[in-house]
């Protein structure tokens, strides 16, 4: 038997982006309420055990206290993306066989910098998602623990994300390389802000390896001109401005704003860009880095990114091969739903 891991975002879904839009957020008492069903759900099926990282809002510590074989992880504690990139490197230490992550975007690549090939259920808490899902607890909880117990296989229970990289030249020499999940864009500005990207006029380019026509944010840009889903290969480049095509794109929820679009091009898997600063480099929706004058950025998409456990075609090859199904005589069978109520 495996163990599942839980890194959850404390700060997911509270972003800048609420002082510009209609959209509430997802409370900590829902995101215990998630993390103590994945528990549940994961042990339910034979998980041995599950790690679960420490964060600031004590989410985490909340939802596991008094279920056995929950154990909590400690890290830095800062507050910061770097407790999620240290979390999802201590999963990998720890030997985990399947993660849940809750947050949006952004938790997602954080967690794919702390363990590039980690086999993750993303679990959406955040604000504009596209990579993470609405997915019920008890349900990952069940994914996660049938591929940590090997009852089902990791190749049967979903595939490997694609993944954009971005090689940075500097003027000086120095060589910088990031990743993102769904999009990498350019914004014509000189600092990295509140990070959230809010002003559509300051977008220049977007690079998008998830282009999905029914999101909002940058990716929405792309998946209203040229979708591109998560199953297909490569990404699209949609560059902005002229006085052509023009189409309406909810950068921020509840908030519709009309783009001008100078050209849209296709990028085959392995393909790539080159971007020239000056300007902002915006990963996932979020500006990080900044691209000064004299500089270059070589962007590629490739299917490299972490494995995605699709908790829908989970759940079904363990249905198919009668994995629910409860021997006569079985006297663990009545105590499982109190387990899953947490007393």
């Amino acid at each position: 038997m495996g163990s599942v891991g839980i890194i959850v975002n404390p700060w997911a879904g509270k972003d800048v982006r609420r002082l510009h839009a209609p959209v509430g957020h997802t409370p900590d008492t829902a995101k215990i309420g998630i993390v103590r069903r994945v528990i549940l759900g994961a042990l339910d099926v034979g998980a041995e055990r599950v790690h679960v990282a420490r964060d600031v809002g004590r989410i985490a510590e909340r939802a596991a206290k008094a279920i056995d074989r929950a154990v909590l992880v400690d890290g830095p504690g800062t507050g910061s993306a770097l407790d999620t990139r240290r979390a999802a490197a201590q999963m990998a230490e720890l030997g985990c066989a399947a993660v849940a992550v809750l947050g949006g975007d952004g938790t997602s690549r954080d967690v794919t910098m702390g363990w590039r090939d980690a086999p993750i259920i993303p679990i959406s808490t955040g604000t504009n998602n596209v990579f993470p899902g609405f997915v019920d607890g008890s349900s990952a909880g069940t994914a996660a623990g049938l591929v940590a117990s090997g009852a089902v296989a990791l190749a049967d229970a979903g595939r490997r994300a694609k993944l954009l990289t971005a090689d940075i030249a500097l003027p000086g020499g120095d060589r910088i390389q990031d990743i993102a999940l769904v999009d990498m864009a350019l914004i014509a500005e000189q600092g990295t802000g509140a990070r959230a990207v809010v002003r559509s006029d300051l977008i220049r380019l977007v690079v998008a390896a998830l282009a999905v026509p029914a999101s909002t944010g940058l990716s929405a840009i792309a998946g209203r001109t040229s979708p591109v889903a998560a199953d297909e290969e490569g990404g699209v480049v949609v560059r902005l401005g002229g006085e052509g095509r023009r189409v309406r794109v909810p950068i921020v929820p509840g908030s519709f704003d009309v783009l001008p679009i100078a050209s849209i091009d296709r990028l085959a898997d392995g393909g790539s860009i080159t971007v020239e600063g000056p300007g902002v480099l915006a990963y996932d929706g979020e500006r990080d880095r900044v691209l000064p004058a004299g500089s270059t950025a070589t962007i590629t998409v490739a299917r490299t990114g972490p494995f995605v456990i699709d908790v829908a075609r989970t759940l079904r090859a363990a249905a198919d091969h009668h994995l629910f199904d409860v021997a006569p005589g079985d006297s663990t069978a009545a105590t499982r739903t109190e387990a899953h109520h947490g007393h």
